[in-house]
């Protein structure tokens, strides 16, 4: 029997949650032939506020927005290696060598 993968709370940023939760809907199109979006609806997180600065798993933001989501380990931003792209650099620092 396979070991089943582990779901987490991870924090992540208002950006990241609009980003994946917000529902679109077409509504006109402009002289250039692209498509014009209507935002239709949000689902609404629930919000823990433990008071806590957090490193967004997705986009590596500092945030204190207090939502969490399960993901698993392997969805997650810095999973593998840290990206230039990642806001905040989280190892440690290197110490000079004489």
């Amino acid at each position: 029997m396979a070991a089943e993968p582990v779901i987490s709370p991870f924090p992540v940023c208002e950006a990241c949650w609009l980003e994946s939760h917000a529902r679109w809907e077409p509504e006109s199109m402009d002289k250039t032939g692209r498509i014009l979006m209507k935002l239709k609806g949000v689902e609404v997180p629930q919000k823990i506020n433990n008071g806590s600065v957090e490193v967004c798993s997705m986009c590596g933001s500092i945030t204190i927005s207090g939502i969490y989501e399960l993901k698993l380990v392997s969805e997650v931003y810095f999973s593998d290696k840290p990206s230039p792209d990642f806001e905040l650099n989280i190892s440690p620092p290197e110490e000079d060598q004489e």
